[in-house]
């Protein structure tokens, strides 16, 4: 089985204004839908990100520059993240056409990436 995370792209600050009822509805629709791939096998972790404290790290100069972020002017924002175990990218793509965060907000998306194991790394690394 190979693991994939699920990257949670949002619009800035699009559930600030949801009442607390319908935030609560949200939270619910994602545990259930986290607990039922839990139950299948299929989870390996994941988590809501918090909105504020972002901290981007970048080098200038060959040194660390640390500032704030996501800015105001970015399109999307990363809100969460799950990593599943699958047995290829197609069998990720079939488990999320239910993930919640597609009915939420038309601009919601998810992007899949496959994690490569630091195992298989550092197997490659010796055998070259």
């Amino acid at each position: 089985m190979s693991q994939y995370m699920l990257l949670l792209h949002q619009v800035p600050n699009y559930n600030v204004d949801l009442p607390r009822e319908r935030m609560l509805e949200v939270t619910k629709r994602y545990m259930a839908w986290a607990d039922t791939l839990r139950q299948k096998g299929k989870l390996v972790g994941g988590e809501k990100l918090a909105a504020g404290g972002v901290r981007h790290v970048r080098a200038k100069d060959g040194k660390p520059v640390v500032s704030d972020g996501p800015y105001a002017e970015a399109k999307d924002v990363i809100g969460g993240y799950f990593v599943l175990e699958a047995r290829d990218t197609a069998e990720v793509e079939a488990i999320v056409q239910d993930c919640p965060h597609l009915a939420l907000a038309p601009t919601n998306w998810i992007e899949i990436r496959p994690i490569e194991s630091m195992e298989d790394v550092r197997k490659a690394a010796a055998a070259s």
